[in-house]
This record gives structure tokens, C-alpha cells and sequence, in this order.
């Protein structure tokens, strides 16, 4: 994360960081990018780059910082104003919001792609950030379970996981067979996931009370 003297800098400053930063990285991967560019971009010089961060990596951690609180605020504000959908609407809704998130912002989902593609660096941030993704997910099965939407015998700590696990590889997938790219198939393939999903997990009597 940002040392102490980044967060002193004027806004307009440290937005033009990170603007160049994601730049960096949404055309180069992590692993290509360089921290040269990334200081000619923001026309910084490369002493000060070190009086904000540790290093490329330290940077490239606070760009998916902002972008997983952009996701959460997009996904919590979700949840908050769909009470009155099912718990699987609601997770229909998150995905064509992500989606259009990176219409919005393609650049935003090639950082996404480059993380997915660098394994070691992927564990990581998913050590930092899965627990408070998993939480999200649990309170969103668990209000499910009160509603009567899904069977008793759900799980909602381990189904948090499993649908983390699935939504990666899916990710995974889509990210090697589309070169990163958008399309009505990607949609499709969020959206069958979801159905499998809901067929597995939704209440159903005749089955629900033989778990």
C-alpha cells in the first residue's frame, strides 16, 4: 500500500499516479510493466516514485485495492437496494453490473486478467481479499436461508467458497478462450453458472427434507 507521502500529495497528483499506473498494467501485465514507464507517464521523477511506494509490486496492490472497493461498493449497494429480488436475481444483477464495470473501464478488467494469469501473485490477494468476499457471499445465502430460497442443508461458509472457486476458474476460462474480451458468450457463461447454481441450491420439498 501507498506510503504516508503519497496520501499527502495533492488529489489531482495521486490521480494522475494511479492513472498511469493503471495504464502501465492494463497494456503490459504485471509482469511486463515497468516502473520507468509508469514515471514517464506520470511525469514524476523516479526518486519520488520510491517516496510513495516500495516498489512495482507495492503499486500494482493498491490498484487492486481500488478496483475490489469499487467492485464491493457496486455489489453492497446491489444487495442493499434489490432486497426484493431472490438471492439468485440479486447475483444475476451482480454479474451484468461487473460486466458493465468493465465495459466502462476495459482497462480495469485487463488488470483483473493479468492477475488471474500469475498464479502465485493471484494466492496472494486472495489470501488478503477472500475473506471479506466470502462474508458478502454468506450474508447473502444466509438471508436466502431465512427466505426460504434455499434448501436447509446449505452450507453458506462453504457454498461462499465453492462459488468463489467456481466464478475463478469460469474467469480463468473465459480469460484464455476470448483474449480478454467481452461478449454475449461471456454473458451466457456468468449466467449458466448462476442457473447451476440455483438449481443445486434452491429449496425444493421432495428433495430439501431426504438431506
Amino acid at each position: 500500500m501507498p506510503k504516508e507521502t503519497f496520501y499527502n500529495l495533492p488529489k489531482t497528483k495521486r490521480k494522475r499516479i494511479l492513472e498511469a499506473a493503471i495504464d502501465e498494467f492494463a497494456e503490459n501485465g504485471y509482469e511486463n510493466s515497468r516502473v520507468n514507464e509508469i514515471v514517464r507517464r506520470s511525469s514524476i521523477p523516479k526518486g519520488s516514485f520510491y517516496q510513495y511506494f516500495e516498489n512495482k509490486s507495492d503499486l500494482f496492490r493498491y490498484v487492486l485495492d481500488i478496483i475490489y472497493k469499487k467492485k464491493m461498493e457496486i455489489m453492497t449497494g446491489i444487495e442493499i437496494s434489490h432486497r426484493e429480488l431472490s438471492v439468485f436475481e440479486t447475483l444475476r444483477v451482480m454479474v451484468e453490473a461487473g460486466i458493465k464495470m468493465a465495459e466502462e473501464d476495459p482497462r480495469l478488467l485487463k488488470i483483473s486478467d493479468s492477475l488471474v494469469a500469475n498464479k502465485p501473485l493471484m494466492d496472494e490477494v486472495l489470501i488478503e481479499y477472500a475473506p471479506s468476499s466470502d462474508d458478502f457471499i454468506i450474508s447473502l445465502i444466509r438471508r436466502g436461508k431465512n427466505n426460504g430460497e434455499l434448501a436447509d442443508w446449505v452450507d453458506p461458509e462453504l457454498s461462499a467458497k465453492l462459488i468463489t472457486a467456481f466464478m475463478l476458474s469460469l474467469s480463468e476460462m473465459i480469460r484464455s478462450s476470448s483474449n480478454g474480451k467481452i461478449t454475449d458468450e461471456t454473458r451466457k457463461k456468468y449466467l449458466s453458472l448462476i442457473n447451476l447454481l440455483e438449481y443445486g441450491m434452491k429449496r425444493r420439498e421432495d428433495y430439501d427434507s431426504g438431506m
